[in-house]
């Protein structure tokens, strides 16, 4: 059998990466949903703060069971299947969450939502770097990621759409509806067993399916510990800040005393900057300075969270604020996840994706939580954006250790 012609393998790749960014961009839509919904939701559901905290955390918790399953399961089943599967489990679980009546069935609906999007993100991950040019990995990829906070601006926007008479549960119609339909064009469009980027057609004769490795030796065998620990280390801390952001953001620019419409558009600023923001970062990050890249991005990130509550009563300074921290937020994640496949071979490759997904989605459990602490303990707005500095340390000494680890050339 003979590898795609050099005029097919830039079509394949180019619709692999599209669809890839749409998969992207809906899973960052359904993770910023609940915190635009939240007030509105909160409200007729009258749920206090801890309650809130717990159903911000119900998918994030489906989300680490779910990527550890989705990136196993991928190795042996292949990403086209499992990828289609979570996709339509997460659309069906985002219909259930509009359909909710109470605080327990919220809670169940998110914590199902959450096991369908574990399970997309390590595959469509996977899928954008192998499809990306050996030397664009890390920039493509940060691309087809940046569709997560373009789908989070997108649900900001929707949120307004309440002037119109369009209630929280439209938000979560809309999630239910594009995941599915994306997942049936995907089962037809994508190939089969993903692609490889070729440069110049080469005979490909038939292999038997490779052994895949079990986990423990996937994740710390030949000498890959230190860049494992690396990586869960500095995925874990960018996610509990990352998420705590996205579900917390409107709240707590609402408690330092703007409006709702006010608090949605930080949302827009955060998700938008950082999309963008994180096209430039990625581009940065490939090139031949990352270690002083990723000092900067990470203390980037310090400044501007304390620059949010020190804008005071100004919305534009708030606003700003909000724009940069999103800029080197999820810049930071971004970049994380473009580089995560290249430390792992092809064979056992979602096996490692999943895994470090896995780890940062335990962040993203404790980083509402965090927040909801401090709250219901009688803390302000401030003291949440402030109190997550030192994770934001650590995250980037972990990030900035990976630059010193070697990456697989496969």
């Amino acid at each position: 059998m003979l590898a795609p012609t050099n005029t097919a393998v830039p079509y394949q790749a180019r619709l692999t990466l599209a669809l890839c960014a749409l998969a992207a961009l809906f899973e960052g839509f359904d993770n910023q949903s609940m915190g635009v919904a939240a007030p509105r939701l909160a409200l007729e559901f009258g749920l206090s703060a801890g309650q809130k905290g717990l159903v911000f955390s119900a998918a994030t918790v489906g989300l680490f069971v779910g990527a550890a399953i989705g990136g196993r399961a991928a190795d042996f089943f292949g990403r086209k299947r499992t990828l289609a599967v979570s996709l339509l489990m997460f659309g069906a679980c985002s219909l259930l969450t509009a359909v909710s009546t109470g605080a327990e069935s919220l809670f169940l609906a998110r914590l199902a939502t959450g096991l369908g999007l574990g399970g997309a993100m390590p595959n469509f991950i996977a899928l954008s770097s192998e499809a990306a040019q050996p030397d664009r990995r890390v920039s493509s990829v940060t691309i087809v990621m940046a569709g997560m906070p373009l789908g989070g601006a997108l649900a900001a926007l929707i949120a307004l759409g309440d002037r119109l008479g369009w209630g929280w549960r439209s938000i979560f119609y809309v999630g239910a509806a594009a995941p599915i339909l994306l997942a049936l064009v995907m089962l037809r469009a994508l190939p089969e067993a993903g692609l490889r980027y070729r440069a110049t057609p080469t005979p490909v004769m038939p292999q038997a399916p490779a052994r895949v490795e079990g986990v423990p030796s996937v994740l710390f065998g030949s000498n890959r510990a230190p860049t494992t620990l690396l990586l869960w280390a500095g995925f874990f801390f960018t996610q509990l800040v990352l998420l705590l952001m996205l579900n917390w953001l409107p709240s707590l620019i609402v408690g330092l005393g703007f409006s709702r419409t006010q608090a949605s558009w930080t949302a827009v600023c955060f998700n938008l900057s950082g999309a963008l923001g994180a096209i430039f970062l990625g581009r940065l990050h490939a090139g031949t300075h990352r270690r002083l890249w990723v000092v900067l991005t990470y203390a980037g990130m310090a400044v501007a969270l304390a620059a949010v509550p020190a804008a005071g009563r100004v919305f534009s300074l708030a606003a700003i604020a909000c724009g940069l921290a999103g800029v080197f937020i999820i810049g930071a994640q971004l970049i994380l996840f473009a580089l995560a496949p290249l430390y792992y071979s092809r064979a056992i490759r979602c096996t490692g994706i999943g895994a470090a997904v896995a780890i940062g989605r335990l962040g993203s459990v404790v980083g509402p939580l965090f927040a909801s602490v401090l709250l219901t303990g009688g803390g302000g707005s401030a003291s949440v954006l402030l109190g997550i500095l030192p994770f934001v340390v650590i995250g980037g000494s972990a990030a900035l250790g990976l630059t010193w680890r070697e990456q697989c050339r496969e």
